[in-house]
Formats: structure tokens, C-alpha cells, sequence
């Protein structure tokens, strides 16, 4: 068990279509969670996936 004061940080690699409307907006919506970093094979779309859920590193 995770203690509740601990924050989880995730990544995902390959952001696609299915993060879009799982993994991305979830991660805005749970407490103690979030999304710290994506990974795509074109840069910009990973820079423009990162920008729309708020992710600091791509």
C-alpha cells in the first residue's frame, strides 16, 4: 500500500489514440497520480499531446 501523502509520477510511451481517452485525462482526475512525461516517435505530436494534458517532459 502507497502511503496517501507519496505522489506516483508516470509516463507513457507511445501516446496515441487510446491514451487520449484513458490514460491522459485520468491522470488529471486522480489524487497523488500524475503524469509526468510522454514518449511518441514524432516529436511533435508528442509535444502537442503534452501540452493538451498539461505533461512537462516529451
Amino acid at each position: 500500500m502507497i502511503p496517501k501523502d507519496r505522489e506516483i509520477n508516470g509516463g507513457i510511451i507511445g501516446c496515441g489514440d487510446v491514451t487520449e481517452v484513458k490514460r491522459g485525462p485520468a491522470s488529471s482526475e486522480q489524487k497523488h497520480s500524475s503524469l509526468a512525461a510522454v514518449m511518441r516517435r514524432n516529436a511533435d505530436l508528442a509535444k502537442d499531446y503534452a501540452s493538451r494534458h498539461k505533461v512537462f517532459k516529451w
